[in-house]
């Protein structure tokens, strides 16, 4: 009997273990599906979609993640963006355990298609809210290189090349597994050896010092002799070395050169399955027109780069280069309606842009953002649409004079309660940081509930806000009740009648007041959007939490951090 116990533990332990595991076919298949994004994505996303439906879980999570795959390199990150957030939420909702090789690989897989697709976006304090939120499913040598990208957007071209580099030195080279092929891991270094590349084309930008195109230059050319080692893909690599060593060429000065390494497109009809590459190509062309003067060549195709942009969405940067290079063009053919309207696209376009990044922006060329908007505003002012009279500015003035007046009334409020919260904050370090229970001695209204439940509530509601529970976007009445073992009712009645506030009130205390308090102490948490800041306590969307903030302060959470700033 205790032999047939064992066999059956033994059994069920295996089938555990297994449903955790793809079995060989299954790793073959996903493996195949992987190479074939690349060299015949339609056939990956239909064997994708259909192991998407398989009866196995892991299998099917595989399939789902290689169909989100299949959108991002169509450039429809939106939708792709869509799909991994559902995948993630599903693998986290799974019965996979947590530690397992397979959770780990999956959530991986996950995180770092969906930094990029933020990164892409520009949305780099999304990209880094997911990569630190997820940081322990994220490999090393992932994390550097993802970090490294990071700042290298930002500007940090010395720490952002030490990590991709750091990245680079820590992959391994995998020995290659059931259904693997050697240039698929070819491909992970490539990957890696243009990333650095850019990044050197970057950091020429910020220091116009030729070595680092050099080292550009050596990087991509390493990067397409891993991939011609075995003839894959040849056609799209060839295509890709062209138009990284035509911006190399575009970025000394050597337009002509550029040019014509851009004009090679021509030998590459695979380009036309990539929009993205395609951008790249058009603005570069538009790039080396309009500095050779060939001005209707280079609107012609920064007007396809736009075209394109409105499917893509990718990138702000460059789609600034191209409103720009139409600005300048169309001002020196004296077409000042058209030279107007892209100069006014260019300066709404540096308000977001500023919003997104203030340290530096990644340009193609050297297109500085205080130049491009110099000359916009130029433009803009040669137009001369509108003559004011002396009356006119006169009544202007005096509107601007009361604004100011009001404005300056307004801001000497803002401060003293900025001011005040600060206060407030360095007193809290010394007394307990979480105590929103009255204490008050004024004579309240008879209650409805003995004193001994009102301690258990007590106690139980402090140990929910040492582990701030409040955090959680399911922190309503029913489940703080559920926690503290009592009822809706009475857990009202203690709020109403002995803290005397809401339990709404008391739970947008808490948040705030957590909020207040890490943006003082972390100033990485001042690089968040307000809708991550909003998810990270509880709210689904900015607009909610930025209504509770002021009320709780009555001040907005970006003036509160701009202080901050300026504070520190």
């Amino acid at each position: 009997m205790a032999k047939l116990i064992f066999t059956v533990i033994l059994l069920v332990s295996y089938s555990l273990t297994a449903a955790q595991e793809l079995n060989n076919l299954e790793i073959k298949q996903t493996r195949s599906i992987q190479e074939q994004l690349i060299s015949n994505p339609e056939k990956a996303y239909s064997e994708a979609l259909e192991i998407s439906k398989s009866k196995n879980e892991l299998l099917r999570f595989h399939g789902n993640y290689y169909v989100a795959n299949y959108y991002y390199n169509k450039s429809e990150l939106i939708y792709s963006k869509k799909l991994l957030l559902q995948l993630i939420d599903s693998i986290e909702k799974s019965n996979l355990p947590k530690s397992s090789k397979a959770y780990q690989d999956l959530l991986g897989m996950c995180i770092n298609k969906l930094f990029y697709i933020h990164k892409n976006l520009g949305e780099y304090d999304r990209a880094l809210f997911y990569l630190n939120k997820y940081k322990t499913s994220v490999p090393d040598n992932h994390f550097n290189e993802q970090y490294g990208a990071i700042k290298v957007a930002m500007g940090d071209y010395v720490d952002g090349i030490a990590l991709l580099k750091r990245g680079l030195q820590t992959t391994p080279h995998l020995k290659l597994g059931v259904g693997e092929k050697k240039t698929m891991n070819n491909k992970l270094f490539a990957d890696k050896y243009n990333s650095i590349g850019d990044a050197y084309q970057a950091y020429y930008l910020q220091s116009k010092k030729t070595i680092f195109l050099d080292s550009a230059n050596y990087y991509f050319n390493a990067a397409a002799a891993l991939m011609l080692k075995d003839n894959f893909y040849p056609e799209y690599t060839n295509a890709l070395l062209r138009m990284r060593l035509a911006k190399s060429a575009a970025l000394k000065g050597n337009y002509t050169q550029s040019l014509s390494l851009y004009k090679e497109r021509k030998k590459y009809p695979v380009i036309k399955d990539n929009l993205r590459t395609q951008q790249l190509f058009d603005l570069g062309m538009g790039d080396c027109f309009y500095h050779l003067k060939q001005s209707d060549s280079a609107i012609f195709y920064c007007k396809k780069y736009v075209e394109n942009y409105e499917i893509t969405k990718v990138s702000k940067e460059n789609l600034l280069m191209a409103y720009n290079i139409m600005t300048q063009c169309y001002n020196e053919k004296k077409d000042t309606k058209n030279a107007y309207r892209y100069a006014n696209k260019s300066l709404e376009l540096i308000q977001s842009i500023e919003g997104i990044k203030s340290k530096s922006l990644n340009f193609l060329h050297n297109y500085d953002l205080s130049i491009i908007k110099k000359e916009s505003n130029q433009i803009i002012a040669s137009k001369n649409y509108f003559k004011m009279s002396l009356l006119g500015i006169s009544i202007i003035l005096l509107l601007v004079s009361i604004g100011f007046y009001y404005y300056y009334k307004l801001q000497k409020e803002k401060q003293i309660r900025f001011l005040k919260i600060i206060e407030n904050l360095k007193e809290s370090k010394t007394t307990d940081t979480h105590n929103l229970h009255s204490n008050s001695t004024e004579e309240l209204p008879k209650q409805l509930i003995d004193e001994e439940l009102i301690e258990k509530i007590a106690i139980g509601l402090k140990k929910l806000e040492q582990k701030e529970a409040f955090l959680n976007p399911n922190f309503k009445l029913a489940f703080v009740a559920k926690k503290v073992n009592t009822n809706t009712a009475y857990l009202s009645q203690y709020f109403n009648q002995t803290i005397q506030k809401t339990f709404s009130e008391y739970t947008q205390e808490l948040r705030v007041q957590y909020v207040l308090q890490k943006l003082n102490d972390a100033p990485y948490f001042r690089k968040y959007t307000l809708q991550a800041i909003a998810e990270e306590v509880g709210y689904k969307d900015a607009k909610t939490f930025v209504r509770v903030f002021k009320k709780q302060t009555g001040i907005s959470p970006n003036y509160y951090i701009e202080k901050l700033e300026n504070t520190n």
